[in-house]
């Protein structure tokens, strides 16, 4: 294997490795402290709740004018220049990649956050479903352009949405804006690269985040907005492809407690593992004559009797009478 003599010259200077990265910090540091001072203060206020017209500031990035253009210049110009001169330092801002899209997070505050988003160009397919979430986004386009599929989802059923559609070509210098779980986009074809500056905030109550087929409008996935909610759904499937029989009564008890299609996972997941467990579970949901998930849960009662009458003995067998 052969290692590059400035990466073998590192094991024996440590200082030289910290100096980079102190160098690094500097440049982002000198701009928080100067030209991104004023909005990243007024990002903090926006993640507490206020609203964007009373954060000028921040506002003017998403306006006419080169506001956008010169904050991000501001950062970026010294940050590269520096990384010129210290190619084995690592950019001290949270910053990811995956194919066709690079994020580099230049700010975050409490529900808010400030990112700049880097598209490029894939012969990949084109999306054949969009997924709708809340919060609100502003973004405005620096550089680049792109096809853009804009969607408003127009009316929601149980199983089924119907949604708008509306495609159009997207320049440097235009600002999109998405309020609520009701408006998304999906990108089509970027032509080259495209960069685009976005303000993000999540909903104080997040909601669902629902995925429907472009075509005819079916459901094809929900997941909660929740990242508390998310993760208890992602434990529980992770016991049940365990097969933790164990862990059936922790599940029987996430039944009572969060949003209804956290409880109604959690059912799924506990009737796998313990039938008795989960069965118990379900019977007390479809017997509450207040709960969102009784109609439900009593249709699948009644499906399950039929196809499995055994678990009326169980039932039976519990009941303290």
């Amino acid at each position: 294997m052969r290692i590059d003599p400035k990466l073998r010259a590192l094991r024996g200077d440590p200082a030289s490795q910290r100096n980079a990265q102190l160098a690094l910090e500097r440049v982002r540091d000198d701009w928080r402290s100067g030209q991104g001072s004023q909005a990243l203060g007024e990002l903090e206020a926006y993640g507490e709740g206020a609203p964007l017209d009373q954060c000028p500031n921040l506002a003017s990035l998403f306006g006419e004018g080169p506001h956008a253009q010169d904050l991000v210049s501001a950062l970026m110009q010294p940050m590269l220049a520096c990384l010129a001169e210290n190619p084995t330092g690592q950019v001290p801002i949270r910053h990811q990649h995956s194919d066709g899209l690079s994020v580099l997070q230049l700010a975050q505050s409490g529900s808010a956050a400030l990112t700049l988003l880097m598209y490029t160009e894939l012969d990949g397919a084109e999306a054949k479903s969009a997924c709708f979430a809340g919060g609100e986004r502003h973004e405005t386009v620096l550089a680049g352009s792109a096809d853009i599929r804009f969607l408003e989802l127009l009316e929601e059923q149980r199983e089924r949405a119907a949604i708008d559609c509306d495609t159009r070509r997207i320049t440097a210098g235009e600002v999109m804006h998405f309020a609520g779980r009701k408006y998304t986009k999906s990108i089509l074809r970027v032509h080259g690269r495209m960069v685009v500056l976005r303000l993000s905030r999540t909903d104080e109550v997040p909601c669902d985040a629902c995925e429907y087929a472009l075509d005819d409008g079916r459901l094809l996935h929900r997941a909660s907005g929740s990242r508390h909610e998310s993760g208890l759904e992602m434990k529980a499937a992770l016991l049940g492809r365990m097969g933790r029989r164990d862990a059936a009564p922790v599940l029987a008890r996430l039944t009572r407690e969060g949003s209804d299609h956290a409880r109604w996972q959690a059912l799924r997941e506990c009737l796998a593992l313990d039938s008795g467990v989960g069965f118990a579970a379900l019977s007390r949901m479809a017997s509450d004559p207040v709960d969102p998930l009784a109609a439900t849960a009593g249709a699948l009662r009644a499906q399950l009797l039929e196809t499995y009458p055994q678990l009326a003995s169980q039932e039976l067998a519990e009941c303290p009478a």
